[in-house]
């Protein structure tokens, strides 16, 4: 068979390839070169100058990079304002056998070939208010353009929501974020989705030393997480709550981490950074930018626990890391959290105080035990081997479904 894989996420080095969908799209395609030396793979990339990204494949895996045409009239300086959305993909000229669409804010356009588009959630529509706000600055032309710009950009999304009626099969990262596929988009058949879970990262293992400028840090007793800042993400409650923490734990120290954690043109990291200068003990709560995969594995080991305030994940990676690392995890109830660490988790009702929960750890080293134990086991249960087999079958089945 002849598969296309969209890898525009993944290209030039983009925020994205740091984040959820960057690093779900990097693992998949290792895995599914380590597993699959039958299937001839075209992994597409938005333009000429597109440059591919630094991947682990294995020597066997048969594939080649296609670049498409790129921006085209939309890249165009003046012309550009004139579209909303970028240039679709075409892909039905190389007569694939099916395409698996990784992200569908990157477009594809295919009347011929069978699209398996992959839902990873629908946060920005769930959360319109957090996430589409589009403040009007000025009253100046170039303001109002951007203004309505931003405005058009959101109700085309809303429109093209929609198409994922007309793809062949669709991959859910979790049962919750199907459940709100159908609610959002109308007269969708529930028999064309699949769910396949995603997997941890492959992190460095072994007894690795922290880089200098964590060494200076001097940690002990940490709580540690590592994620976006956003208010969906609950950063800000979560350092307040170690107010109530440090009458117990005087010495407890938190540590926040991910490249947006540190950006001022982040309005949320901004609010966390004044939260934490309020705070009674402003220098035990630690704010750092983007951490090595060496440095993310030395805290999964040492942390007290990994805490997770989010109020909303499409499957919550990060949870599954850290409990494949042995970390305790403490986290909210919602969403596709209880699908990802069913047990072998810490889960505060949603909406709630982590301080209890925190504090419960902290004094119960047995507790800590148990649930490293008990996350080592659960983490076992997702693989990316299995994710990467489950999708080229969901593949070969919607390309036999067409013919």
């Amino acid at each position: 068979m002849k598969i296309g894989i969209d890898a525009r996420s993944l290209e030039n080095n983009t925020t994205a390839q740091y984040r959820g969908i960057g690093r779900y799209a990097a693992e998949l395609l290792e895995a599914i070169s380590q597993v699959d030396h039958q299937n001839e793979y075209f992994l597409f990339l938005s333009q000429p100058s597109a440059q591919p990204p630094a991947l682990n494949f294995h020597k066997d895996f048969r594939y080649r990079y296609v670049h498409g045409k790129g921006a085209g009239l939309r890249g165009v300086k003046y012309i550009r304002i004139l579209f909303i959305r970028p240039r679709k993909l075409a892909i039905d000229k190389y007569k694939l056998d099916a395409f698996l669409q990784l992200d569908f804010v990157h477009r594809v356009h295919a009347r011929r070939t069978p699209l398996v588009c992959v839902v990873h959630d629908l946060i920005p529509f769930i959360f319109k208010d957090l996430y589409q706000q589009v403040p009007l600055s000025g009253h100046t032309p170039g303001h109002i353009i951007g203004y309505s710009r931003a405005k058009l950009h959101w109700r085309a999304l809303e429109h093209e929501l929609q198409d994922f009626r007309h793809c062949s099969r669709i991959i859910s990262i979790s049962e919750h974020t199907k459940q709100d596929l159908l609610r959002m988009v109308e007269g969708l058949d529930a028999r064309k989705i699949d769910v396949v879970y995603e997997a941890g990262g492959n992190l460095p293992t072994g007894q690795a030393k922290p880089s200098a400028a964590i060494s200076k840090l001097h940690l002990d007793q940490f709580l540690f997480y590592v994620g976006g800042a956003d208010p969906r993400k609950g950063l800000v409650r979560l350092a307040e709550s170690f107010e109530q923490v440090w009458h117990k734990f005087p010495d407890a120290q938190l540590v926040l981490s991910g490249k947006e954690i540190v950006n001022p043109d982040v309005p949320e990291a901004v609010r966390l950074k004044d939260m934490v200068a309020s705070l009674s003990k402003p220098k035990q709560v630690f704010l750092l930018g983007y951490i090595s995969d060496n440095d993310l594995a030395w805290f999964y080991r040492h942390a007290a626990a990994f805490v997770f305030p989010s109020r909303y994940e499409g499957f919550g990676l990060p949870v599954l890391e850290a409990m494949q690392a042995g970390c305790p995890v403490i986290a909210y109830n919602n969403s596709s959290i209880p699908e990802v660490a069913g047990e072998a988790a810490l889960l505060v009702e949603d909406g709630g105080s982590f301080a209890p929960a925190i504090e419960k750890l902290l004094a119960t080293p047995k507790l800590r035990a148990e649930l490293s134990d008990l996350g080592r086991q659960r983490a076992q249960n997702f693989s990316w081997s299995k994710t990467a087999q489950q999708t080229i079958d969901i593949l070969m089945t919607a390309a036999k479904e067409q013919r």
